[in-house]
């Protein structure tokens, strides 16, 4: 180690310089090389060596350092890449870190093996899933281990995701047939479906118009605290006039809420306790279309 003029440091071959700002005169740190000899531009030491500008680094030997895992990487530039380390007891607990998650990521997958009875369950599964994969990006660890744990998760989320899909289709082709069976003619379905989902709703609305294509239905789902989630198609028969979206924007602005979507197919939510008079405004709003 040894502190020279910066301006002899400006064209040492392989001396790696960062778009930092460095003191001047500036501590250079060579292994295996003395300095002068390093920075001679001359001689080729530097480019057979590790010869650093460095203003952080105190250790007069590697021993000290103990422990050592690298937890991050950024790359600065195209080939340059920054790794970020710890030592000592903080590299011993970023192992224990990187363990301890290792093991949360074994439990997920056994428990997504497993499979989900019901669809709650596979959504809390896919919820876990999720701060599984944020704990790992964020942790102090070892960046191979996150590396792994990261394709990991990134496979288990999209078999969860799976899981979620076929158990909502399940679920949305029963609530279809019940209503199928409310009303078994005519060319407006209006009803309310007991789900906790906005996505459910919406595949019950879709599987009904598949069924009766010259059917508009247009469904409610009560949730707790008053809301309310809606979703609604217009036939393929409907007036130009009748479009899905203005239909469900009538229904949850008179719930106080918003609604989104297109001419075929909308949705939105609302507010509201009395769940008979969103019925009716939706009932009314659609024969005055058709």
């Amino acid at each position: 180690m040894e502190e020279v003029a910066l301006a002899h440091t400006a064209h040492v071959p392989g001396l790696c310089c960062l778009d930092e700002v460095y003191p001047d005169p500036v501590r250079v740190v060579s292994v295996g090389v003395p300095v002068a000899q390093a920075l001679d531009p001359a001689s080729q030491a530097a480019l057979q060596t590790s010869v650093e500008l460095c203003c952080g680094t105190h250790l007069l030997r590697t021993g000290a350092v103990g422990d050592l895992v690298i937890v991050g990487e950024r790359q600065l530039t195209k080939g340059t890449t920054r790794l970020l380390a710890v030592t000592g007891e903080q590299a011993q607990q970023a192992r224990e870190v990187g363990q301890s998650l290792a093991q949360e990521v074994e439990a997920a997958t056994e428990r997504l093996s497993r499979g989900s009875r019901d669809l709650v369950e596979a959504q809390q599964l896919s919820k876990d899933m999720g701060r599984l994969t944020d704990a790992v990006d964020t942790a102090v660890m070892p960046q191979w281990q996150r590396r792994e744990l990261q394709a990991a998760l990134k496979v288990l989320q999209r078999r969860a995701n799976t899981a979620i899909r076929k158990l909502e289709i399940r679920q949305a082709a029963q609530k279809a047939q019940e209503l199928l069976q409310r009303h078994p003619e005519g060319s407006l379905i209006v009803d309310t479906v007991s789900t906790e989902s906005l996505s459910v709703l919406v595949k019950v609305v879709r599987q009904l118009c598949e069924q009766v294509p010259s059917t508009s239905v247009l469904l409610l789902s009560p949730q707790p605290l008053g809301h309310v989630l809606c979703a609604c198609q217009v036939a393929q028969s409907a007036t130009p006039a009748f479009t899905a979206e203005a239909w469900a924007l009538a229904v949850c602005s008179h719930m106080g809420g918003k609604a989104w979507g297109s001419r075929v197919v909308a949705q939105g939510t609302g507010s509201t306790a009395d769940l008979e008079a969103a019925l009716s405004t939706a009932r009314a709003y659609a024969l005055n279309q058709l």
